[in-house]
């Protein structure tokens, strides 16, 4: 792991400096990593506006620095996803704003909650996708939803035991869709098909 004093000036320059960073989080998967612009930091986490492998915006993505094993930024990586974000006239998407020293990942819990968005926390090897239904200064509940977007399940988190959050990402929004469609719908549709085919 970074030392978090060091993590934290890196990260604190390229915020200042409106550079892009690279977070690599698995030190298993060096090729793994989370590149984006740094939106709010503190001394336990920081929050970045997430850019995809293909250089679209991809969401706020909310990490815990104690699982950060190296930040690297403006490299030929991150100069060539800048470039295509500005080719793209990409939009940055949902505004996150938090308070100085606040904790970021009760403001990106918050952000959903109020906008009525999905979000995917990762806590150790889980990993669970869901509405915020409530937050406190110690615990998230979540309508944890299955793999069709469907049949909420309350789970709840100890905040700080969360090490990755994720909002507005193209995975969150396939959720979201996938929730405000009905599966009944989805059985309607394809017996409709069925009854117009040709015999």
């Amino acid at each position: 792991m970074a030392n978090d004093g060091y993590l934290h000036y890196q990260l604190s320059e390229y915020k200042n400096r409106g550079e892009m960073v690279s977070l690599f989080v698995d030190d298993e998967n060096p090729d793994d990593f989370i590149a984006g612009y740094v939106l709010g930091l503190n001394y336990r986490q920081v929050v970045i506006r997430s850019v995809s492998p293909v250089g679209r915006y991809d969401g706020l993505m909310g990490v815990s620095l104690g699982i950060v094993g190296a930040a690297i930024g403006e490299d030929e990586y991150a100069l060539r996803l800048s470039r295509l974000l500005r080719l793209r006239a990409e939009e940055p998407g949902l505004p996150f704003a938090c308070e100085p020293e606040e904790d970021l990942f009760h403001a990106l819990l918050r952000l959903a909650r109020d906008s009525g968005r999905v979000v995917t926390c990762w806590s150790g090897d889980s990993e669970i996708t869901g509405f915020v239904a409530g937050v406190d200064d110690l615990r998230v509940r979540l309508d944890a939803l299955d793999f069709f977007g469907q049949n909420p399940q309350p789970v709840t988190l100890v905040l700080r035991d969360i090490d990755m959050i994720s909002l507005d990402a193209e995975d969150e929004r396939m959720y979201e869709l996938l929730n405000a469609s009905s599966p009944a719908a989805d059985v309607d549709a394809s017996s409709d098909t069925a009854r117009t085919q040709p015999e």
